[in-house]
């Protein structure tokens, strides 16, 4: 029999309610709090429906739910009948004080017949004049999800039937809100992970560059698994892969604050082992104690090499002709977010032509009943086979499908690929119509012809073609923008570059400067042809010359 306290003050803890309704009475009165109705009904809605039925069917005066806030401890007030108060200020109850808190403490029902300061902490529940109070804990898979109480202005004893009603609705219920609160976190996670991932991999001449991004299974939720690939002030490529330990949306939060941090300070700073110990010190200095993995390199802008530090991160494979290794000489630093100071080192790995870096996360190799050594070996067993393939997406989806058995893989997995071009005797880029993408053109165009030509350094022929792409940018298009087609070939006897827009030519009222002059200058032909399609600039120079 359950105990209570009809002498006074006091409050009595309920234990061992019953599991399953008893009697079609019973049975009905559950029914009618919890039935299909409900299935559909986001969580505010499914809270503000189920107080409405719960008043009814217990003949009470007002009802409320509280969940649990796990970071700070506390219950909040999340919906209310008849204590409206509660929600609109935010009320909040510490876990083991007061009537709701010790139902959390407990875990199990607390009956209150007479209410006092004594043994109510809620000040609204005393202003409302609430008599009589009878709570529940919202229990999922051992864990406290919140409380369920309802009150009477008139005192009023609750009986057994009350209690357990109540105790079987707050059992339904927390599994169906847990549900979907574990699918709105997930969305939420989700939208947010997929925010901080790049919207679109660099498009550079002379590398190619791929990603894949394969959550885990439903039930593990959504990790803090990311990457990220952006080109630097100086022309080299920026690469990231880290790792937040855990799931949900705390670790997409913390995944998407180390993400920003670290662009802002690439921008600054050249030196790879330097942004590690910045952004370590920063999360120590906002005491984000979840733990990081990070790898972070920079390929330099001529191509020829990788400098990285890694922060507890697995190492980078790099595939070539000849075959494929795991880069590292030294011990492993320490993640992000020990809260100890080090001092990462860095590392160099030269990019060979038609070479490929592969930089992912620890979901591609690592596997239950198996050490993480095995794991690595079967990557690079499975990498020996992408080096006859063209395109990196080809070559991470060989990889996907060779080392991804499962249908459902527990952990996330993130994969970013880049491959370092064989030198070619044409070039052929695209850049948007806008100031800023030149200098991005005349860089590739120097890369090209140094390439094709360690000792020409190719400074009319990139004069010229920039002063033709700074014309496209200027005069081809309007506000809405456009694009520039730069292409290059090279024989033996001269250089030619074309620069092609789609637009229609806009003069200016007044000259600002000498392009056409200078393009004349600097090669030895210019041929204009311009029609309705857009304008197409053809440049040559003589080898010779």
């Amino acid at each position: 029999m359950h105990r209570s306290d009809r002498t006074g003050s006091g409050g009595c803890r309920l234990r061992n309610a019953l599991r399953e309704p008893e009697t079609a009475e019973q049975l009905g009165r559950l029914l009618r709090v919890s039935d299909a109705a409900l299935a559909n009904l986001a969580p505010e809605d499914l809270l503000d429906q189920l107080l409405i039925r719960v008043r009814e069917v217990l003949e009470a005066d007002t009802a409320a739910i509280l969940l649990l806030d796990e970071a700070s401890g506390d219950l909040v007030a999340r919906a209310a009948k008849g204590l409206e108060e509660e929600v609109e200020q935010g009320v909040r109850i510490p876990v083991g004080k007061g009537f709701a808190g010790r139902i959390a403490a407990d875990r199990s029902p607390v009956v209150i017949e007479r209410v006092d300061h004594k043994n109510v902490l809620n000040p609204i529940l005393r202003e409302k004049g609430v008599r009589s109070l009878l709570g529940v804990p919202m229990l999922v898979q051992g864990k406290v999800l919140g409380v369920l109480h309802v009150g009477t202005l008139a005192e009023r004893h609750f009986t057994t039937n009350d209690i357990e009603l109540l105790q079987l609705v707050a059992e339904r219920v927390s599994l169906a809100l847990h549900v979907r609160l574990f699918e709105r976190e997930r969305l939420i996670s989700t939208t947010l992970q997929q925010a901080f991932l790049p919207e679109a991999l660099p498009d550079l001449p002379g590398v190619r560059l791929a990603s894949r991004y394969q959550p885990a299974s439903e039930s593990s939720g959504i990790g803090g698994d990311w990457y990220d690939a952006f080109v630097l002030p100086s022309g080299a490529v920026a690469l990231a892969m880290g790792d937040v330990a855990g799931h949900g949306l705390k670790a997409a939060s913390v995944m998407g604050k180390v993400r920003n941090a670290l662009r802002a300070y690439a921008v600054e700073v050249p030196d790879p082992a330097e942004v590690l110990a910045r952004l370590d010190r920063l999360m120590r200095f906002f005491e984000i104690d979840d733990i990081v993995t990070l790898l972070f390199g920079i390929v330099d802008a001529d191509l020829s090499a990788f400098r990285f530090a890694s922060a507890g991160h697995l190492p980078p494979l790099v595939v070539t002709r000849t075959g494929q290794r795991f880069v590292s000489d030294g011990p492993s630093n320490p993640p992000l977010g020990t809260g100890l100071s080090h001092a990462y080192r860095e590392e160099i790995v030269p990019l060979e032509p038609d070479s490929s870096l592969i930089l992912y996360t620890d979901g591609l190799v690592e596997r239950r009943n198996e050490s993480l050594t095995r794991g690595l070996e079967r990557l690079c067993e499975a990498a020996s086979s992408i080096r006859s393939l063209g395109h990196p997406d080809d070559a991470i989806a060989a990889l996907v499908d060779s080392l991804l058995d499962e249908a459902s893989p527990t952990d996330d997995v993130a994969i970013l690929m880049l491959r370092r071009e064989e030198a070619s005797s044409t070039l052929d880029l695209r850049v948007r119509a806008a100031p800023a993408e030149l200098l991005t053109l005349r860089r590739a165009l120097r890369r090209w012809l140094s390439e094709l030509d360690g000792s020409m350094t190719g400074h009319d022929v990139i004069l010229a073609a920039g002063e033709a792409s700074a014309n496209a940018v200027e005069h081809a298009y309007g506000p809405a923008g456009g694009w520039v087609h730069v292409t290059g070939t090279r024989d033996q006897q001269a250089i030619q570059v074309i620069v092609r827009d789609e637009g229609h030519w806009r003069a200016r009222p007044t000259s600002r400067g000498r392009g056409i002059g200078l393009m004349r200058t600097a090669m030895d032909t210019v041929e204009f042809d311009r029609s309705i399609a857009g304008t197409s600039v053809t440049m040559r120079r003589s080898v010779q010359r």
